[in-house]
Parts: structure tokens; C-alpha cells; sequence
């Protein structure tokens, strides 16, 4: 506050008006695989996206997704059948462009990996081989793979300090001087005079061999899908931007690779757990089978995770009928959830969880990798029950006669029965935690005294107050006095507020009995 030494007015203006900022409700983070040889729609243009890693692009609608990474490709084999469920699919492209018929912005991170699983071809120089009067040595060879070809190179001397470079098939290249690193463009090389100086018409000779490795990712299904996994582990695990505050994400799923939750998971703690993880179930499981999977150590528990089965068929963008993971289905019908709700609504049931965009769920039969059978799998009452039951949480996707394919369950991963074991709660629970964390704030280096704490606790119940009036809580108490701020804590420049809340719950199970009575019986 100024001080006046003559008369005068003085105004100052206080900002107390802080209030908590709302969150856009869908964004999800997205790790893909994708084909390195990919295309934009005119045939001819590379498309971007495909040719680089490790960089996370913002998709903000189905042009830009078909712009950057070009149509969704999915195999087949040499008469045309489908591979359903080959780990070289681009499923998460798919699952993109399905979330962005209702979405408009999801971040994107494609894994340092080539799908097209195409023959690699390397060109490798042999040791050098040399014939003449004088010595020395020819070190620090190089192949540039991009222009080499299968050719022998002769490097002859015109004297002491110059010799000729010239290939069997690329011709004459121009002179190397002694002691000068010698590069052009195909080979590269440096030459050392040794005891002898050189004389006219000594000679290097090096031999370039072509090496042609094929299924580079594996010999099979399994192994491909090893090294698919191993790629996006790596990404997931050591990209800092997806880390940063650059990117505010509330979804993470990587459609198609279960294998990577755990690695999610990690990132959803890097990120102060402030997203949740939609995850898939194994492609090729029968729902029995898949009941058991989901005890084993291959299934993660965590609140921020829930899972999905089965799998679906859909039709991609250039209209062929294709087998895709659920984390897509399910992400959609969050986005929808969120359109005509909120986060706190289950994504769930026939009047937010009716799926769209596909025509049957299954799973397949045979050897992946190669042209699998489809078997569907409406998913009766039993087969509900089993994948759905405490412990196994799988969340399943029926088909219901006359009332179409559903999300039919919101449970999360968690091991323990909790408020927190139901997504459309941790929804909910994240949306708060990061809008107060980011609405607290504005508190920071403010005096710690009761007006700080009135005007924080001030700001709190208007916001949970609001969420309580549209249905996401039925009742909360925002605690910021001398209870919980003790001089303890206010000496080691603390301020607690503590917030106890009770989280709307789902109607998941109705009963209703009927008694039938006699007709002289008396009804109130």
C-alpha cells in the first residue's frame, strides 16, 4: 500500500476473485505403431507422422489423423484374408479415428518401430585389402545406406599424398589426400602414411557386400510382438514431453498392446495420477479364458485402470471390415459420456454405453500372424458374470437383440471393494484433484492466516458445491482452520485443507420383488 505524505486518495485493487477453472473433460494420450512407408490420402505425399518417433503430436480432427499418419493399415495374406489380431495392425490409429468422430483434440506418440516388418537391406564393408610398394592403413570406414550399392572400390595412388577413388559401378569419385577424412556421399574413409611413404600405383581395394535380413521384428507372431512391445515400453518409459506441462491429458491407452499397462500406469504417477488408463484384454481369449487371465500377473490392479473385452469388428476408413481393440470403443463411449453428461456419469449402460462405428464383438481362433478366424461373442449372462465379478473387474462389451452392442460394466482394476473400484468415481476424483491443484495455486506466497484460509476453503466449497448440484456428490466438507492447520505446520510455511467427499454411485444392480397376495388382502 502506498503511503501518502500529503492529502490525497489512494486506490488499490485486490484480487480475491479466484475461483477453480474447468478442465476440458476428454483429451486422451495415445501411443501408437504404425508402418514407416505410410501415405497421405492422394497416394503420393509421405505421410509425416509415420516417419518420426518420440515426438507428440496434437490430432485436433479426422483430416489432421489422416493427414499426419495416413488410413489405418491392417494385414492381410496373399489371398486376401484378414490377419486378425497381428501385432503389426495399426490399432492405434483406429482407435484415433474412432474417438475423433466425437472428440476434437487427443495427443499423439508413435513408438520408435517399423510395422511394415519389411526386409531389411544393409550394405557392410569388408576389411580393406591393400597391394604396393609403400604402407599404411585405411581406417574409419563408412557406408552411407542410403546410396551404397553391392560394388568394389579401388583407391589408388597417384602419389605420395593423392589417391584416385573409383567404383565398379559408381565410377570415378575424385581424389583422397593422405591424412584427410575422405567422404563422397557412398563410402567414407580416412588414409595414414606408415613407415614407407606411398608410391604411384599403390593400391586399397574395398569390397561393399549387400546383407538382406528379413522379418526383421521376428520370425513369428510372438516374437514380432516382443519387439513391438520392447519399442513402446522404451517410448512410454523415457519421453520427458508427454512428462511435461506442455500436454494436459486425462486418458492414456495404447489400443492393441496390453502388455504396456504397467508402463502407463508409471506415467500416470509421473503425472501426479492425474489421468486414468483404458486398457484391452488379449485378443484371442475366450471369455472363460479371459476370466482367468485376469488373475494373472500379466493383469495389472490399480484404481487408474480399467479393462475391456471383447475385441470388434469395424470398418476402417477405406471400408474394409477390420478387427480392432476395445480400448477404442471404450474411449469413444467415454467421450459421448462426457458430450451429454459428465465425468462423473458412468460411460456405461444403454443410455451413454451404446457403441456405434461397429458391427460385431469376438474373439479369434488360431495362429496370430496369419489369417485367423472370427467368433462372435455376444456375451450372455454367464459370461457377463464371470468377467465381471469381484477380483476379475473386466469390463464387458455384450450385444444385446433389439437394443445393440453395449459398454455394460465401469469397474476399475482395483484389488480392494472401494468408492474407487467404479471408473465413473475416479473420473470424478481426478477431474478434482487436478482443478483445486491447479486453482490452489494463485495461493502460493500468501500470508498463512485465517483470511488466506477462509478465502481458499471460500473458493473449494463453491466448486465442489457446483459439482454436488449437477449429481456428482451427494455431500462434502472443506476443512481450513486452526484444526488442521497447527503452528507446527504454519512454522514450516505449510496450509493444509482437507476435503472429505461422497462420490455419486451408479445404479449397477435393481431388484425388485414381487409379492402377489390374495384378492381380499388390503394393499396401503
Amino acid at each position: 500500500m502506498p503511503t501518502l505524505v500529503s492529502p490525497g486518495v489512494s486506490v488499490t485493487i485486490v484480487d480475491e476473485s479466484f475461483y477453480v477453472a474447468v478442465t476440458a473433460p476428454t483429451v486422451p494420450l495415445f501411443f501408437v505403431v504404425t508402418r514407416a512407408d505410410k501415405k497421405k490420402t492422394d497416394g503420393i505425399t509421405d505421410a509425416p507422422g509415420a516417419l518420426e518417433h518420440s515426438l507428440v503430436r496434437t490430432i485436433t480432427s479426422l483430416n489432421s489423423s489422416v493427414d499426419t499418419y495416413g488410413v489405418p493399415y491392417f494385414r492381410t495374406d496373399n489371398t486376401g484374408a484378414q490377419l486378425h489380431g497381428d501385432c503389426r495392425n495399426e490399432y492405434g490409429l483406429f482407435a484415433l479415428n474412432q474417438f475423433l468422430t466425437i472428440g476434437n483434440r487427443a495427443y499423439v506418440v508413435r513408438a520408435d518401430v517399423d510395422a511394415a516388418d519389411a526386409d531389411v537391406i544393409t550394405f557392410i564393408a569388408a576389411s580393406p585389402t591393400f597391394s604396393g610398394v609403400g604402407n599404411g592403413t585405411m581406417t574409419g570406414i563408412g557406408v552411407n545406406q542410403l546410396t551404397a550399392q553391392a560394388e568394389t572400390w579401388t583407391i589408388v595412388a597417384t602419389n605420395a599424398t593423392t589417391f584416385s577413388v573409383n567404383g565398379f559401378v559408381s565410377g570415378p569419385q575424385g581424389t583422397a589426400t593422405v591424412g584427410v577424412p575422405y567422404n563422397n556421399g557412398i563410402i567414407s574413409f580416412t588414409l595414414t602414411v606408415g613407415g614407407t611413404p606411398f608410391q604411384a600405383l599403390d593400391t586399397f581395394t574395398l569390397v561393399i557386400t549387400q546383407t538382406t535380413v528379413s522379418n526383421p521384428l521376428g520370425a513369428n507372431d510372438a516374437a514380432k510382438r516382443v519387439s513391438i512391445v520392447t519399442a513402446l515400453q522404451g517410448e512410454i518409459n523415457s519421453n520427458q514431453d508427454i512428462r511435461s506441462d506442455y500436454y494436459e491429458y486425462n486418458l492414456i491407452l495404447c489400443p492393441g498392446y496390453h502388455e504396456v499397462v504397467d508402463e502407463l500406469l508409471n506415467l500416470n504417477q509421473s503425472i501426479n495420477d492425474e489421468a486414468f488408463v483404458i486398457a484391452d484384454t488379449p485378443s484371442n481369449k475366450t471369455p472363460e479364458d479371459t476370466a482367468i487371465w485376469s488373475l494373472t500377473i500379466a493383469r495389472y490392479r490399480s484404481p487408474n485402470v480399467g479393462y475391456y473385452y471383447p475385441w470388434s469388428v469395424a470398418s476402417n476408413l477405406d471400408g474394409v471390415n477390420v478387427f480392432v481393440a476395445p480400448s477404442g470403443l471404450a474411449l469413444k463411449t467415454y467421450a459421448y459420456n462426457d458430450n451429454v453428461a459428465e465425468v462423473w456419469f458412468p460411460p456405461a449402460g444403454f443410455r451413454r454405453g451404446v457403441v456405434t462405428g461397429i458391427s460385431d464383438v469376438g474373439y479369434v481362433t488360431g495362429t496370430l500372424g496369419t489369417a485367423t478366424t472370427f467368433v462372435s461373442t455376444p456375451l450372455n449372462q454367464g459370461q457377463r458374470d464371470v468377467l465381471y465379478e469381484f477380483f476379475k473387474n473386466i469390463n464387458p462389451i455384450p450385444f444385446f437383440p433389439g437394443r445393440g452392442i453395449v459398454i455394460f460394466g465401469q469397474k476399475t482394476s482395483y484389488s480392494l471393494t472401494s468408492a474407487l473400484d467404479r471408473i465413473n468415481v475416479m473420473r470424478l476424483l481426478i477431474k478434482m484433484k487436478r482443478e483445486i491443484r491447479k486453482a490452489a495455486m494463485a495461493y502460493l506466497f500468501e500470508l498463512n492466516d485465517r483470511i488466506t484460509r477462509d478465502s481458499i476453503k471460500q473458493m473449494i466449497d463453491d466448486y465442489l458445491n457446483d459439482i454436488m448440484v449437477r449429481r456428482g456428490l451427494y455431500d462434502f466438507l472443506v476443512i481450513c482452520d486452526e484444526q488442521n492447520n497447527t503452528p507446527v505446520r504454519i512454522d514450516r510455511n505449510e496450509l493444509w485443507v482437507d476435503i472429505l467427499v461422497k462420490p455419486a454411485k451408479a445404479v449397477e444392480f435393481i431388484y425388485i420383488p414381487i409379492r402377489v397376495v390374495s384378492t381380499g388382502a388390503k394393499l396401503h
